[in-house]
């Protein structure tokens, strides 16, 4: 050991007695002042020497705990992101930026430092020593306070809704009560033929839910464009979910399950027209209470989702059907006899679907032409309801 540091300091001190016509005598003072610092030091690279070995068993323990909590501050990361479209704060993606290059200057070092002589052991050690304090500094800086996730959306806004009929209402509580206060009900289905409402209805239960104990609330919209791709990309839309360019269908559904596992949710696919592997999207209700609404005009692809017992949305009674369509279409006691007794014709051609009932009422709000009311009544008892 000694001999190579004699040798290097022979080498220093060679330069010294360098010719003149050589070296300046400035540089030989800057040579002499080099080698002097250099033999005041030796006791400090002595030190860095022989504590190599310990000192590298700290780095490595200190390393793994910087690589914790970087870990957990990604997870918290991963959960506030999905739960709530949140993007994270600057610091904190500078923070872990700088771990993972931390992280490789310290794996650099660890490698074959065994082998070295004792100058490189020496020159190792100082760079040990200096990655410690690098790394607990690091460590220290992630102790972030408060979130450290700012809110894109802080509220989620209900959707606008009409005010419900009794009928109506009353089968709003029939889902309520599952939702709510039925455990064994984790997947709830909603039948009935199209146009009967059954998504007016679903929409007052989505405005309850968003005031609940559930943490997060999802609508979704089934397109006619229906596939499980394009059903995986509407939920992962709602939920704040990228998929960037996954192409691979199980790898999105997976993506999409850590998505929704999170909290305690409930996921409402409106329109579902057919029956679909709740796997393959990525859907999963055995977990932290979630919940899963589906509406469908078919009571079969409800039970084949799991759905013990659907609840069927049944049509409106006459008597509320024909009070929807006289304040739609603006009717009053005052109006032609003739017209009010067309209009109760219109409402039972309606069949007691509001989707029809409004729409009729619609198109003939403002008419007077008697012609004009018959020839929709007609229309309606040729073609039957609008759906």
């Amino acid at each position: 050991m000694w001999v190579e540091v004699l040798a290097f300091l022979l080498l220093l001190v060679m330069g010294y007695f360098v010719p003149t016509q050589f070296v300046e005598l400035g540089d030989k003072v800057e040579l002499l002042k080099n080698i002097l610092t250099f033999i005041g030091e030796c006791p400090k690279w002595l030190d860095y020497r022989n504590h190599l070995d310990e000192n590298v068993r700290i780095l490595r323990r200190r390393k793994e705990a910087l690589c914790s909590r970087r870990d957990e501050v990604n997870e918290e990361l991963d959960t506030a992101e999905l739960k709530s479209r949140t993007t994270r704060k600057s610091e904190v993606a500078y923070w872990l930026e700088n771990v993972q290059i931390l992280e490789s200057d310290v794996a650099r070092i660890m490698q074959g430092f065994e082998r070295m002589n004792f100058l490189k052991r020496a020159w190792q050690g100082s760079q040990v020593e200096k990655k410690i304090k690098e790394v607990d500094k690091l460590y220290k800086e992630g102790r972030f306070d408060g979130l450290v996730l700012k809110s894109l959306r802080t509220s989620v806004d209900a959707l606008l809704t009409k005010p419900l009929l009794d009928t109506q209402q009353r089968e709003v509580e029939r889902i309520w009560e599952c939702v709510m206060n039925d455990d064994d009900a984790l997947i709830i289905g909603v039948t009935g033929e199209q146009g009967i409402g059954k998504t007016s209805i679903i929409e007052h239960i989505y405005n309850r839910l968003i005031d609940s104990n559930f943490d997060c609330v999802y609508f979704v919209t089934i397109s006619e464009e229906y596939s499980i791709r394009k059903l995986q990309n509407d939920i992962a839309k709602e939920i704040g979910l990228g998929f960037v360019d996954e192409e691979d269908e199980r790898k999105r559904a997976a993506m999409l399950h850590k998505g929704l596992r999170r909290k305690k949710s409930v996921l409402i696919l409106d329109g579902l027209p057919m029956h679909v592997s709740l796997e393959k999207i990525g859907i999963s209700t055995q977990m932290n209470g979630c919940k899963l609404i589906l509406t469908s005009r078919l009571s079969a692809v409800c039970r084949r989702m799991g759905c013990k017992q659907p609840i069927e949305v049944t049509p409106l009674p006459l008597d509320e059907a024909e009070t929807l369509f006289m304040k739609e279409v603006g009717l009053n006691d005052q109006c032609d006899p003739e017209i009010k007794n067309i209009a109760k014709q219109i409402v039972k051609e309606c069949a007691g679907l509001p989707f029809s009932i409004v729409n009729t009422a619609e198109r003939l709000m403002g008419v007077d032409d008697i012609y004009e009311w018959r020839t929709t009544l007609n229309e309606l008892k040729e073609h039957g309801p609008i759906h």
